[in-house]
């Protein structure tokens, strides 16, 4: 377990709390971060409940709670905060990434991005 890298707001972890308590189906499972797409002004991200597999990276939250990532997708998330919005923007799991802006543009088009987020090595 690594030292909290990924975190948690006060308004997700409430929003986490709540979501344990009232449905089933989430209680004992961790909260997956995730890249769910690559556009031009960076990656996607998703958040979900999930169990944890042997190769994730967990960060700990509290004693009833990590946050989980795969190790493809860590490099990417490093630094990042889940927060929880329920506004103009909609409702759901927000992904704060600070280092956001550094995988935009045409450098994350090259097959390196996609084979190190596959963890696979790029073809020439």
């Amino acid at each position: 377990m690594l030292d909290a890298s990924i975190t948690l707001t006060e308004n997700a972890m409430a929003a986490v709390a709540a979501f344990q308590r009232d449905e089933a189906q989430f209680q004992g499972l961790d909260l997956r971060v995730y890249l769910s797409g690559k556009g031009c002004d960076g990656f996607d991200y998703g958040v979900t409940f999930d169990q944890r597999m042997t190769e994730d990276i967990a960060f700990k939250v509290n004693d009833r709670l990590s946050v989980i990532c795969d190790p493809s997708s860590i490099e990417f998330l490093q630094g990042s905060s889940i927060d929880w919005v329920d506004d103009e923007r909609g409702r759901g799991f927000l992904v704060n990434n600070p280092n956001h802006r550094k995988f935009r543009g045409k450098f994350y088009k090259k097959p390196e991005w996609k084979a190190k987020l596959l963890g696979s090595t790029p073809q020439n």
